[in-house]
């Protein structure tokens, strides 16, 4: 019992491993592009009016050697010989470019070389012979080969667990707790590496085909542009579900094929030979009705009373197609409606539900998330978002504009000082905190020092980060702080000036600030809402309120989006954060901000 205990241990140690590293898979994959020479997979709507016909093929394409482990491992390659169109399926094809006569034809076959693709492909046989062009549309080779590099070594560790596992029981003095283990971490790799290949065959080769098809679209020179894609049938729901998010007219088409016996015959012959003959096949081209989707439901949890207007459109803003607010909510109200809105639903169904935890404070919000964790257990679990009255969205949008700050004013990344001004409340609290956790030095300020000091305590206890608690009650105070930091960030009441002009005047050195106080007067003196980057004095550099909360919007939005879609997950401080940062990247990669150049003195 005792080996039993600790191999228990050590199964569960590795299936919360594998939960978190799981969070940032997205991100991982997204860095995967920024290898060189692998082209950027991004989805934007078009400007134009474009229908896709997506004909489902009688057979799933194969990608790469990874199908094996989950498609074809019990049949091998002779289900190869069965991989091609029929004639039904080419005389239809044929039938349907000479009558709609389309701009272009697309297809996924992402595992042939060019030269396979155009010449010994029958498709583009039959494109060429109606003069409509064929393009392929599929994964970038170098990302499909960057992506498979990572399945190796996964692949590979998992083989050696295996060969180890074989090794040892082919022992007659077997040490049963190093099997047990072995056994255990054997199941987590497979599992690992499966769940790899699926998010990488579906969703990311899916948005790469999407890609593709768009990226046709929006070169064929018509305002009014008609395609047809080809797809294997595994990848038929998904790539519809993209272009229809993109404002692309989707109209799916399948092949039913019915058999039509003999007289003679009343059941299929075992054998197709002499004894018997096979029936006539009839392949019938349907129009598929595209699948009705559950409602996505937003239940927003409050802790206030009055529940926050703003979250509630924001949220329609961003898709939900219902949302039920809550107001007054505590961890027993709260357990009783997560419940009952979980199990409402079959597990599949409750991935188009969501909650949202907002309140004043980080105390109840996080009580609630509490709850929410507590009462979710596979596979009744689904996502959940929490944002304090703005604050985790509002602290994100701060950190990583600080971070893209000082890059472009030449400051070092790590080691640095930051300042958070009246920093007790949950904007403060949470912005602390993730400049610590970038490797800053934080100080935490306030009127009272026993409450700046409990405040930092808080943030220590609540993210594992330690900041320090200082006093600062005039501007003698605030200029002793502030004269050797880096980084300011005023999170004060509003109306409420905590850096003077003659306070500023007295600093030196490069300095990034960050007001989020957008009524006059401000919190930094001569620091306008729409600064972004602005010179407020001599190597002081300013982003103001208004800046600060249009990014924080979008953050919230596209925090709020990644929810909606991923249908399970804890979207908390850290995870918000990662959103600002990615769409601060994204954008850098549209349009490359210059380093601010310091003229001499």
């Amino acid at each position: 019992m005792r080996y039993l205990g600790y191999i228990y241990s050590i199964y569960i140690s590795l299936i919360k491993l594998y939960t978190i590293r799981k969070k940032y898979i997205k991100y991982y994959l997204q860095d995967t592009y920024e290898v060189k020479n692998v082209k950027t997979l991004e989805l934007e709507p078009l400007k134009k009016k474009c229908t896709i016909v997506i004909v489902e093929k009688e057979y799933d394409e194969p990608f790469w050697e990874y199908d094996s482990i989950l498609l074809f491992s019990r049949i091998g390659s002779p289900l190869e010989v069965i991989m091609r169109p029929t004639l039904a399926f080419k005389e239809f094809l044929w039938e349907l470019i000479t009558k709609h006569r389309p701009d272009f034809v697309t297809e996924e076959l992402v595992i042939q070389g060019k030269k396979e693709f155009y010449e010994d492909n029958p498709i583009a046989e039959i494109c060429r012979e109606r003069n409509v062009p064929l393009y392929k549309a599929d994964m970038d080779e170098n990302a499909k080969a960057y992506l498979a590099a990572s399945l190796d070594e996964r692949k590979r560790k998992r083989d050696e667990v295996i060969k180890t596992l074989a090794r040892l029981s082919r022992k007659k003095s077997k040490r049963i707790e190093e099997i047990e283990y072995l056994t255990a971490y054997g199941q987590y790799l497979q599992y690992e590496l499966e769940e790899e290949i699926k998010k990488i065959d579906f969703e990311v080769r899916e948005a790469w085909v999407a890609m593709g098809i768009l990226k046709r679209a929006k070169k064929t020179k018509k305002e009014k542009v008609m395609g047809i894609h080809l797809s294997s049938p595994r990848h038929t729901e998904g790539v519809t579900k993209l272009l229809g998010s993109m404002g692309v007219e989707v109209i799916p088409v399948k092949f039913e094929k019915r058999a039509i016996p003999t007289p003679e015959m009343k059941f299929f012959p075992v054998k197709v030979g002499k004894s018997g003959r096979a029936p006539e096949l009839e392949v019938v081209p349907v129009v598929k009705a595209q699948a009705k989707e559950l409602p996505s439901i937003l239940f927003f949890l409050d802790t206030e009373k009055h529940v926050s207007s703003f979250d509630i459109s924001m949220a329609y803003d961003t898709g939900f197609d219902i949302v039920v607010p809550y107001g007054g909510v505590g961890p027993e109200e709260a357990r009783t409606i997560i419940q009952d809105a979980i199990f409402s639903r079959e597990p599949k169904g409750l991935k188009r539900s969501c909650f949202l935890i907002g309140g004043k404070t980080l105390k109840e919000t996080e009580e609630i998330l509490a709850v929410a964790k507590q009462t979710m257990f596979p596979p009744f679990k689904t996502s959940v978002i929490i944002d304090p009255h703005g604050a985790y969205t509002t602290a994100a949008a701060i950190a990583a504009k600080v971070e893209q700050g000082v890059k472009r004013i030449g400051m070092e990344e790590h080691g640095l000082k930051a300042v958070v001004l009246a920093g007790t409340g949950p904007v403060g609290m949470a912005t602390s905190a993730l400049l610590a956790k970038l490797g800053y030095e934080v100080h935490l300020t306030s009127r009272s020092e026993e409450k700046a000091k409990k405040s930092a305590d808080e943030v220590l206890e609540r993210w594992k980060v330690k900041v320090e608690g200082v006093k600062v009650s005039n501007q003698q105070e605030a200029l002793e702080v502030l004269k050797d930091a880096s980084v300011v960030v005023a999170t004060g009441a509003l109306g409420t000036e905590l850096v003077s002009k003659e306070t500023l005047e007295e600093l030196n050195g490069k300095k990034l600030m960050v007001d989020v106080n957008a009524v006059p007067p401000p919190g930094i003196a001569g620091m306008m809402p729409n600064h972004d980057m602005e010179e407020l004095f001599d190597e002081i550099y300013g982003i103001g309120a208004l800046v600060v909360g249009e990014f924080k919007n979008r953050v919230e939005k596209e925090t709020m989006i990644a929810a909606r879609s991923a249908g399970e997950g804890i979207f908390d401080l850290e995870h918000t954060f990662w959103k600002a940062r990615e769409l601060l990247t994204r954008e850098e990669r549209k349009i490359k901000l210059a380093p601010i150049r310091v003229a001499a003195s």
